[in-house]
């Protein structure tokens, strides 16, 4: 599909979820059934390195984990160019 100038328009208002990989772990069944309330679970990302953000499955950047107001927020410090964002969702036929 071509992007035009009403369809980018369009989507820029669309609504997305937007996620944030810290790292990931690969354990048993058994090792997670096992797991309790204090119990800590290793990741694969080493301490210091940023999280990854995900729009719709897709990895468009990578940033800092930080926390305001006392919530976790992410700054983004590497981010996928806003034609190639824009592209995927036309691709992914999301509007």
């Amino acid at each position: 599909m071509e992007v035009t100038i009403t369809n980018y328009d369009s989507l820029v208002d669309t609504e997305i979820e937007v996620d944030v990989l810290l790292g990931s772990a690969i354990v048993t069944l058994k090792e997670f059934l096992n797991y309790s309330e204090g119990d800590i679970i290793s990741l694969n990302k080493p301490a210091g390195k940023g999280g990854d953000i995900y729009v719709n499955s897709r990895i468009i950047g990578t940033g800092d984990i930080i926390v305001i107001d006392e919530k976790l927020a992410v700054r983004v410090q590497d981010a996928m160019d806003a034609d190639n964002v824009v592209r995927f969702f036309f691709d992914e036929k999301e509007i």
